[in-house]
């Protein structure tokens, strides 16, 4: 093999490498977009009605007014202690930012150069630096979605329980180690 082959073998490989780690990425950001901006649509919709419904109870001296009351509690408690919008907002930006470095990824294969692999990788970590903690197994899931999209075959999908997958929004059961890494194409 050829020095020069092999250099350039690997600068492509870590080109389609980061292009699915980026993609992987906006992924992830847009599902926990969706998840804090659904949280923060259902808190405010149950505090509306809940509240609704307490103003009546109280008005007509009812003793589910009281219960009624909690829950309004409850839901602003949620509302205001998970913050959702904000959240939803950072996830937003994060969106924003890991497109517009796919767009700057789209060029021909031989347009790549080791120095421009380099500039976005730095401008991948510097994105990097403002996410939140990530929640694992919602990034294994992008993960899987991407290699679905990207048409890789069967044996590249990782494996995830029912049970995490159904609380990935949430919060992360135990999980177990999980290995991926970006399937060549």
């Amino acid at each position: 093999m050829n020095p020069a082959s092999d250099s350039r073998e690997r600068i492509l490989d870590a080109w389609h490498d980061l292009l699915f780690a980026v993609r992987r990425s906006r992924r992830y950001h847009l599902r926990r977009e969706q998840a804090f901006s659904r949280l923060h649509f259902v808190a405010g919709f149950l505090t509306t009605v809940v509240g609704f419904a307490t103003f009546a109870t109280v008005l007509a001296e009812r003793p589910e007014g009281v219960v009624l009351a909690a829950l309004t509690a409850g839901c602003g408690a949620v509302a205001l202690v998970g913050q959702p919008l904000p959240r939803a907002l950072t996830h937003r930006g994060l969106i924003r930012s890991f497109a517009r470095l796919e767009q700057e990824m789209h060029r021909p294969e031989s347009e790549v150069t080791e120095s421009e692999l380099h500039r976005l990788q730095v401008r991948r970590l510097e994105i990097e630096e403002g996410e939140p903690p990530t929640i694992r197994v919602i990034d294994v899931l992008c993960h899987n979605e991407e290699v679905v999209a990207g048409g890789y075959g069967p044996e590249h999908l990782v494996r995830v329980q029912w049970r995490h997958r159904i609380l990935a929004s949430l919060f992360e059961l135990r999980p177990s180690p999980i290995q991926k890494s970006a399937p060549r194409g």
